[in-house]
């Protein structure tokens, strides 16, 4: 009743191909959070020695106007002189910046290059699905999450300027650079409590859309059977493989019963095919050993045959424990398997 329903983890197969695809958990807050700290952090850092800068720039080229006469060609050199200047206080900001955008996106997705995302999809433009995802639950989050944020960066700003005020009204008594230093240090206690609320609703989003993430890639248990059938095969299929393997092996072994020098039997469950060729350098190996219905398959074979069938239920024990078919036997077992050998040959004479 319940094998449709997606309870189940996702592979590592399906988490591999939802990735590949750009089906990944991150949160776009988080890396905006991130890289706005990481430009108010530079401003700053660099914004004093940029701000020096700039009033060095304009401090000579104010006494250049007074001391020098501006042609075209001066002006181009001071529009130049400017350029490098800004670009000299701009860098170290954007460095950081572009900086802090890479790390974002490295630690919540790795290194990932897809080109998947890009490709024309009809379900993308399909009106009804897009219907759908406007009042789905996952855009209503979105929806709480826009309304939160901006109720919390219109709040701050006002409980910051209605506790300064008494500060606002004492400004017309202080010097404008003293005034101007107070300003600053307003707006940046503003900024880092904004900052600071935004970067837990940022880490809270993306829990939120890992844990969707997660939701979204859960399988039901049909889905694991289908993904392992597809990655190791039908086990039903599987099973008639090794089926008709074992059987062509049988057939394979019976066709060497033939000629086996004797058969040494547990009695019942057990037979052991033996070859030894006099004057072989060679130890007796084993060319065919089997359990019960092969076993009795095997001693059938060996009667129609003529090949001796000896009962040694402690050597046919060993032989089973201890060789594989096409293995020689080992040092061990050659004083017992000498003894059987001896008594094969002992039955041919006297059968002679």
């Amino acid at each position: 009743m319940f094998a449709g329903e997606k309870t189940e983890p996702a592979t590592e197969k399906r988490r591999e191909e939802a990735r590949q695809r750009g089906n990944i958990a991150k949160s776009q807050d988080l890396d905006s959070v991130i890289v706005l700290l990481a430009g108010f952090l530079a401003l700053r850092s660099f914004g004093p020695t940029a701000v020096a800068m700039i009033g060095e720039y304009f401090h000579y080229v104010l006494s250049a106007a007074l001391t020098t006469e501006l042609t075209s060609g001066n002006t181009l050199i001071l529009l130049s002189q400017m350029l490098v200047v800004m670009a000299r206080c701009l860098a170290p900001i954007f460095a950081t910046v572009i900086l802090a955008a890479v790390i974002a996106n490295v630690l919540q997705v790795g290194f990932l290059l897809t080109f998947e995302p890009l490709m024309p999809d009809l379900e993308r433009i399909n009106p009804i699905a897009g219907l759908q995802n406007l009042f789905s639950w996952k855009a209503i989050a979105e929806l709480v999450k826009s309304i939160f944020k901006i109720l919390v960066v219109a709040y701050i700003p006002y409980a910051t300027l209605r506790d300064e005020m008494p500060t606002f009204i004492r400004l017309i008594q202080l010097e404008p650079l003293a005034g101007m230093i107070v300003l600053v240090r307003i707006l940046f206690t503003m900024a880092v409590k904004i900052i600071l609320v935004l970067l837990v609703v940022a880490v809270a989003d993306y829990w939120f859309q890992w844990w969707r993430h997660e939701e979204d890639l859960k399988m039901s248990k049909e889905d694991i059977k289908e993904e392992y059938k597809q990655r190791e095969g039908d086990p039903k299929v599987k099973a008639k493989i090794r089926e008709r393997q074992r059987k062509l092996a049988t057939t394979r072994m019976m066709a060497e019963v033939p000629k086996a020098t004797v058969v040494v039997t547990n009695p019942i469950h057990i037979a052991v095919a033996l070859q030894y060729v006099q004057g072989d350098s060679g130890a007796p190996r084993v060319i065919a050993m089997g359990t019960d219905l092969i076993a009795e398959k095997i001693k059938e074979v060996a009667r129609q045959h003529g090949v001796p069938i000896i009962e040694n239920k402690p050597l046919a024990q060993a032989l089973h424990r201890m060789v594989d078919v096409g293995d020689e036997i080992p040092r061990e077992l050659f004083e017992a398997v000498a003894t059987i050998l001896a008594q094969v040959y002992r039955m041919k004479q006297e059968a002679a």
